[in-house]
Parts: C-alpha cells; sequence; structure tokens
C-alpha cells in the first residue's frame, strides 16, 4: 500500500512538474530569439547539421552537447535561420541543405559598394545567385556567361555572394569584368545553405523559395553554348513548378 502511495506521489510530482519545465524552455527560447534582435515577433527556423528541421529545445541540447551553430538573417523582415556547424552524422563533407522548393534562408550582406542587400527586397521577381570565390578558375570561366544571359533578362535580380572580404570581392569583379551586384563576407549564409563546391548557382522564385540550383557547373567552351546551356537550366528550373510566386 505504502509502495502504491509512493508511486501514485511521484506520478503526480511529474505531471505537475511537466509543464512548469515546458514554460522553462518557452522562456530560454524567447530570450535566446531576443538576443537575436530580430524584432518584436522574430520567425526562426532551427536546423540540424544536415539541414533537417529541429525544435528549439534539440537545438538547445545541442548546443549544450558543445556544438556551434552558423546563422544568417534578414532583421528587416525579422527572420533567421540557425544551422549546426559541422558535417551530418555519418557525412565526411557539409551537405547542402536546400533544394527545389524550401524556402531561401533569410540573408542581410554588404555590398562592394558599401550598401546592405537584403533576401526580403529582392521579394516579387526570380533572383539568380552565384556562389563563387576569387581563385576559382570555373568561377572565373563562367563570368562572361552571367553577364550575357543578366543583359538579356532585365525583368530578374541577379546577385553573386563570396566568403571572401570586400577588396577581395571588389578586385574580382573588377578585374574580371563581372557586372553583377556583389555581396562579400557571406560565409554564415554559405555555412547556412552547406555550400562547399565552386561555383554554385541557384534561382530564387519571386516568393523567396529555391527553384533550382547547379553545383560545381561546368559549361561548354564556346560562349554561345555556354549562354544556351545555362538558359536552358534557368528555364527548366522556371518551369519546374517552384516558381508559383506562393509560399
Amino acid at each position: 500500500m505504502r509502495r502504491a502511495l509512493l508511486h501514485a506521489m511521484m506520478l503526480v510530482a511529474a505531471l505537475l512538474a511537466a509543464p512548469l519545465h515546458a514554460a522553462q524552455a518557452s522562456d530560454d527560447q524567447q530570450r535566446f530569439e531576443a538576443a537575436l534582435q530580430l524584432g518584436p515577433s522574430p520567425s526562426v527556423r532551427y536546423l540540424d547539421a544536415a539541414g533537417r528541421p529541429l525544435s528549439y529545445t534539440a537545438f538547445a541540447q545541442q548546443l549544450g552537447e558543445g556544438k556551434n551553430y552558423s546563422s544568417t538573417r534578414d532583421s528587416q523582415a525579422g527572420t533567421a535561420v540557425l544551422r549546426i556547424a559541422g558535417p551530418a552524422p555519418g557525412h565526411r563533407n557539409i551537405r547542402m541543405a536546400f533544394g527545389c522548393g524550401d524556402v531561401f534562408p533569410p540573408f542581410e550582406l554588404p555590398t562592394i559598394q558599401g550598401n546592405t542587400q537584403r533576401l526580403s527586397a529582392l521579394r516579387g521577381r526570380y533572383t539568380l545567385v552565384s556562389f563563387f570565390f576569387a581563385e576559382c578558375a570555373p568561377c572565373i570561366a563562367e563570368v562572361p556567361t552571367l553577364n550575357a544571359y543578366a543583359r538579356q533578362h532585365g525583368d530578374m535580380n541577379f546577385i553573386a555572394i563570396t566568403y571572401e572580404d570586400a577588396a577581395t570581392a571588389r578586385q574580382f569583379a573588377t578585374s574580371r569584368g563581372l557586372s553583377w551586384p556583389v555581396l562579400h563576407d557571406g560565409q554564415a549564409l554559405i555555412d547556412v545553405l552547406g555550400i562547399s563546391i565552386y561555383p554554385t548557382l541557384m534561382l530564387i522564385d519571386p516568393s523567396g523559395r529555391v527553384a533550382g540550383a547547379a553545383v560545381g557547373t561546368a559549361m561548354h567552351d564556346d560562349p554561345a553554348k555556354r549562354l544556351a546551356e545555362l538558359t536552358g537550366w534557368i528555364e527548366l528550373w522556371r518551369q519546374s513548378g517552384t516558381g508559383s510566386g506562393s509560399l
């Protein structure tokens, strides 16, 4: 009888404690997200190392185990994505985490002109993004094709993003003749996306979702064929159904 009573008391104590733990977790999340300075109604997504969604509790548990994270945000839109750093378990390299139909992570990055470019400012039009670095031979080789495509498609946005600093990005744009807006110091966004191969091209649809991607692009030597191939990729991505313009 005494054993049954003790068991019942322990069960009641556990049930009473559960709401307290849930409330504490909610308070912790609110304090954590307030520290991100995203405004009064932040929208934060948490991802594991493989890019899969996590609850805040699971994310915090991994931080408590000593893991770090990368984050990217758009403070004006009040949005952020945080991803556990490092390769996913069972994989030696960082994995690309955003495929067709996924909402592209928010960002606000400096341009080589000294301005700030935010994802939220690109909504309403297709946006082609090129990820590059200055000494990447395929990145250099694709510049004329990117410029030619941009000249033919004034109804789209175009941006190039590098993890390198402003001086390196500016030198690349000037010496290689890249006419696109160039954003620098983008390592956090690159880490959240899981990009590890260059160049990488990504098309964002008007609603902010990924419409397509080409990783480690290798185009034909002939300039006309290069342009035709790039045009074919983008038209295929635009017709895939992800570019419907609705979230």
